[in-house]
């Protein structure tokens, strides 16, 4: 049997048992996976243990029931009720593309401040040392859990051989606020969330092994808030061991470059929002997680080059960087990244006219009404037409309108151009290899029937083998073989598909689309260009 080709799942119990440090579990089995939800890896971290480190689970007896999905974090959750039919249509549409139409139900999510539990899904509950992969999820540092791709993963699992792993964690202002500057005891608050992966990663050092995982080659794979989650564990001295890879997906940012300062005015604007004066910051150890939550509903945190509640570096758990600069770190100098983004990142925030001309997208340019998602600092009527000119080039012509300027300003953007910053800087090294992709393959948008680009995350349900338009069944095929592959072997290169790695020297870079292939440095113009802005 190869891998790749279905048959590697194994698990023939209905409902398999597992002993772990804390006692014993109870999961089920789907399409011969074994499936195990909620499980504890932290102890409560609500009342006086609010805005704190993490605890470890405590210890159960009996048989803990794990077939159920676990609280996730407090966060604002939409409800379709009362939404308008044709943007119903248009959030569903994004609902079945994450999910590869697999139902998923998300009424069975319920938010509780006591959040720290993952899930495992397994081929093979035995003793067998097969590659882990935990995935972090996406939504920044304010929504988002592991359920979703717990539900949509069998297919991946039955096909590589895998055990993957999901984490919830704290989000937003539970873990994210920064009081440090108000009382020196909670001088780790703005980071608390991310030291709750550390404990999830602890927990699978510790247990993995009982469901058929190898502790000693485990591998991050994030999107979005999630590959920023892993650049930040890339960074600290409390992960280092406790992975052996990383894959960073649309998440590359400068990891430590959040101020005290701004940790601190993010948590000023908190206080005013919940009408509690700075003297009485207290308050927030005392109200319910309920009341909290609902009443920062509408508060706008963004800021050009961050995200709200990201950490608030400590200088010991996370380094501090003044200079805002892509750094690769000593702590993780052996583990190999793979790390990609897509061209049309922020189609979502520059979307807004599909039919617009040359003209147009230069006048959208010049007024920078995107300017609070990234601006253009230096743009002008000078230089504005050979930017415009410069992306055109890039492509052959190929692209609208609408894609230009979408692709222009993603590219600015940590999210579109930081993956080829954060591959520079790990290919600095020299200590570990490093290979970098762009999404070129254009997924239909939905909502917006006959366009297509390279959106935000779209490929993402394709790693894990969820596709929901059956045109994009050979991509996914090629992209989770060899993630799997970078997972098992630390290379992503496969029979399929010739990977080179990606050099300080060369910039080999892969190029996702309906047929795959690396070029040198494919982007060099833009990113030559986009340096001056």
């Amino acid at each position: 049997m190869k891998y790749g080709e279905k048959g590697w799942s194994l698990v023939k119990e209905a409902n398999p048992v597992v002993e772990i440090n804390t006692g014993k579990i109870k999961g089920f089995n789907r399409n011969g996976n074994g499936v195990f939800l909620g499980i504890p890896y932290g102890d409560n971290c609500d009342g006086e243990y609010r805005f704190k480190e993490p605890r470890p689970a405590l210890q159960w007896d009996g048989i803990w029931d794990c077939t159920r999905y676990g609280p996730i974090a407090m966060q604002e959750q939409g409800s379709l009720e009362g939404v308008p039919e044709p943007v119903r249509k248009i959030l569903l549409d994004y609902g079945n593309h994450f999910t590869g139409g697999i139902p998923f139900d998300k009424s069975k999510e319920y938010c509780d401040e006591n959040c720290l539990v993952l899930n495992v899904v397994t081929p093979g509950v035995d003793e067998k040392k097969r590659p882990v992969m935990v995935y972090i999820h996406g939504g920044g540092y304010t929504s988002g859990s592991g359920a979703v791709t717990a539900a949509i993963c069998d297919s991946l699992v039955d096909e590589e051989d895998v055990v993957i792993v999901t984490v919830n964690h704290r989000l937003n202002i539970f873990g994210g606020l920064y009081l440090g500057e108000f009382d020196e005891a909670y001088a780790n608050s703005g980071l608390v969330g991310q030291l709750d992966l550390v404990m999830a990663l602890q927990w699978v050092k510790n247990n993995i092994q009982k469901f058929g995982g190898d502790p000693a080659n485990v591998t991050l794979i994030g999107e979005s808030g999630g590959g920023i989650k892993i650049g930040h564990l890339m960074a600290m001295p409390a992960a280092k061991g406790l992975f052996s890879k990383a894959i960073n997906i649309s998440g590359s940012i400068p990891i430590g470059a959040k101020t005290k300062e701004q940790g601190t005015a993010e948590t000023l604007k908190v206080l005013e929002q919940l009408g509690i004066a700075k003297e009485d910051w207290r308050k927030l150890l005392e109200l319910p997680a309920e009341t909290i939550t609902d009443s920062l509903r509408g508060l706008r945190l963004i800021q050009e080059d961050t995200t709200p509640f990201y950490p608030t570096p400590d200088g010991v758990h996370i380094p501090f960087n003044v200079e805002r600069e892509y750094k690769a770190y000593a702590v993780s100098a052996e583990v190999p990244l793979l790390v990609g983004a897509s061209e049309e990142e922020l189609h979502m925030d520059l979307l807004k006219n599909p039919k617009m001309t040359w003209e147009d997208v230069r006048t959208e340019l010049l007024n920078q009404e995107f300017a609070e998602v990234q601006s253009l600092k230096g743009l002008s009527e000078s230089n504005v037409d050979t930017l415009i000119q410069t992306f055109r080039n890039a492509c052959n012509d190929q692209k609208r309108p609408w894609q230009i300027l979408v692709q222009i300003v993603s590219m600015r953007h940590f999210l579109g151009g930081g993956a080829y910053k954060s591959a520079i800087a790990k290919a600095g090294q020299k200590t570990a290899p490093v290979w970098h992709y762009m999404t070129t393959y254009d997924t239909p948008i939905p909502g917006m029937e006959g366009l297509a680009c390279a959106w935000h995350t779209a490929e993402l349900p394709l790693i894990f083998r969820a596709v929901y338009h059956e045109e994009a069944e050979k991509l996914s095929r090629l992209l989770a073989h060899s993630f799997a592959s970078f997972a098992r072997t630390g290379s992503p290169e496969t029979d399929e598909l010739d990977w080179p790695e990606f050099t300080v020297e060369d910039k080999k870079t892969m190029l996702f689309d309906e047929k795959c292939t690396w070029k040198y440095d494919p982007y060099k113009t833009i990113h030559d260009i986009l340096a001056l802005f």
